[in-house]
């Protein structure tokens, strides 16, 4: 047995009408567990999921308790008792564990386990009770579908425990004939007690054959219908001709089974309206996948029309700066081109000027 360490010893109290529910598949895998569980054991679901479920197994749980679970669990039958759980931090808390198989088309598909507080009486009692099984104080019991049951030279004290219902019938009426074949013998003598005995031991077979009919044989079949219900099937809505404890307790397994039928109908549909729900989310996001795509590809070329378009304005940027360089040295030489003729002038003024002279000393010289 997988044993969790370390432990505290300290009780951690369960919240009073909180319910742990967790499911798990055929070996024992954790497939669900309800926020009640994951707070109370202290792990986080991530921890949970795909987990053995002894995960949560404290180690003063004595290893014949849970044998007999997978045992009874095995046969398509429900398991109950007290099972005392480790947190995480190494605390523990009491349940009432309740497990049944899930069927699903006639094979067991996996497990159920729902979890409720116990009362404080009944823990004390399983403290010590599993403390005998740890230390090999229990010899002379044994877990039964999650009773405890006696064996050896005791073991008749568990019959009651065990014996069915058509059983019981049968032990009672026989009994009871044979009780009062006694109570004659005593009062009538042995030769009344002779003549009685076959009368009262056939009207006892007849009372209990007419018993079995009316209550072992109906229970048997409430027993398949309420089995059949908690391990998650609806069921066949059987129904009996009577409207007796046993009728009325048939008519309310049967209403649990509808009940559960409807839940998961409503839960199916509930879950076909998701799954269009999201087929057609996931068409708009391949619509719009394919929008986005088509808008990178038009961002892209303008990106490299951008590109071109910046090469261009920046060859169009050199070409001016070259033309405004050109520009400038055309106005300087034109300034010193200016300049020259500025000169021209003032040396043809001075050439004027010299001629007039020399006009002047030519006159002088006629």
């Amino acid at each position: 047995m997988k044993i969790n360490l370390p432990v505290t010893q300290r009780a951690y109290p369960l919240p009073v009408g909180v319910t742990l529910m967790s499911s798990t598949d055929p070996k024992g895998r954790v497939q669900y567990a309800n926020n009640a569980f994951v707070e109370v054991s202290g792990f986080n679901i991530a921890e949970l999921l795909g987990q053995p479920h002894n995960i949560v197994r404290h180690p003063d749980m004595p290893v014949e308790a849970f044998a007999d679970m997978w045992k009874t669990l095995g046969r398509g039958l429900s398991w109950t008792a007290l099972v005392k759980n480790r947190r995480s931090n190494g605390d523990h808390y009491w349940v009432r564990a309740n497990a049944t198989p899930m069927v699903h088309e006639g094979r067991i598909a996996g497990y159920i386990s729902v979890r409720t507080a116990p009362e404080a009486g009944e823990v004390s009692a399983a403290e010590a009770l599993y403390r005998d099984f740890r230390e090999g104080r229990a010899q002379g019991l044994f877990f039964d579908r999650g009773i405890i049951r006696r064996k050896g030279l005791l073991s008749w004290l568990s019959v009651p425990q065990v014996i069915s219902v058509g059983g019981r019938i049968w032990g009672l009426c026989l009994s009871s004939a044979l009780l009062g074949v006694a109570a004659v013998a005593t009062f009538g003598g042995m030769q009344a007690a002779l003549l009685a005995a076959p009368v009262a031991i056939g009207c006892a077979a007849l009372a209990a054959f007419l018993l079995e009919r009316q209550i072992a044989a109906p229970l048997r079949l409430i027993l398949k219908q309420a089995q059949t219900v908690a391990s998650g099937q609806p069921g066949r809505n059987i129904q009996f001709d009577r409207v007796d404890e046993i009728g009325m307790i048939l008519r309310s397994i049967n209403q649990a089974g509808l009940n559960l039928r409807s839940l998961v109908d409503d839960a199916s549909g509930q879950v076909g309206e998701i799954a269009a729900s999201i087929s057609q989310i996931a068409s708009a996001n391949a619509d719009l996948r394919n929008r986005t795509e088509e808008a990178t590809a038009s961002i892209q070329k303008s990106g490299i029309a951008l590109d071109l378009l910046s090469a261009t304005v920046k060859k169009d940027v050199a070409a001016t700066q070259e033309a405004t360089k050109v520009a400038t040295a055309s106005a300087e030489i034109a300034a010193h081109g200016g300049e020259n003729v500025d000169h021209v002038i003032a040396k043809m003024a001075e050439i004027n000027e010299a001629s007039g002279k020399i006009a002047t000393i030519t006159k002088v010289i006629d």
